[in-house]
């Protein structure tokens, strides 16, 4: 029984594969710009290799402006990918899509850890999606 489960659980695990680190490069983000959209933690990676990018470029120096910077990125990242339907926050309505793209440039910077955002995330999702009176209350 323990083979056959094994023999399952090989397949379930690549199927479900998250980022488990921020992409090391240009290459690794445009060979599958699908998977850094796919969760809340994939594009929290995505914001913070793009905000380094940028903070190098740009040369900002202080703490705030660094952070300034995660957290437009992160934000604009998830309104753009909103707007044209791809990745996890295609169904949001706008305003939701700019709490979660603060809350990914939050996580991004160290603001906490991402479960934790996530669970503020949730909570939030759960204002703007009215349960249905046709069905019942469980």
């Amino acid at each position: 029984m323990m083979f056959l489960f094994l023999l399952l659980a090989i397949p379930a695990a690549m199927f479900a594969q998250d980022p488990t680190q921020p992409p090391a490069g240009w290459l690794d983000i445009l060979s599958d710009p699908a998977k850094w959209f796919a969760s809340f933690t994939a594009v929290s990676f995505l914001t913070s290799f793009l905000a380094a990018f940028f903070n190098g470029l740009l040369k900002l120096e202080k703490g705030f402006f660094k952070q300034l910077c995660a957290w437009l990125v992160a934000i604009i990242l998830l309104v753009v990918s909103d707007m044209v339907n791809f990745g996890y926050a295609k169904d949001f309505p706008i305003i939701l899509a700019v709490v979660h793209g603060f809350a990914a440039g939050l996580a991004s910077n160290g603001w906490f850890d991402i479960p934790w955002w996530k669970a503020v995330l949730d909570k939030v999702e759960g204002w703007f999606h009215k349960p249905d009176p046709a069905l019942p209350v469980q």
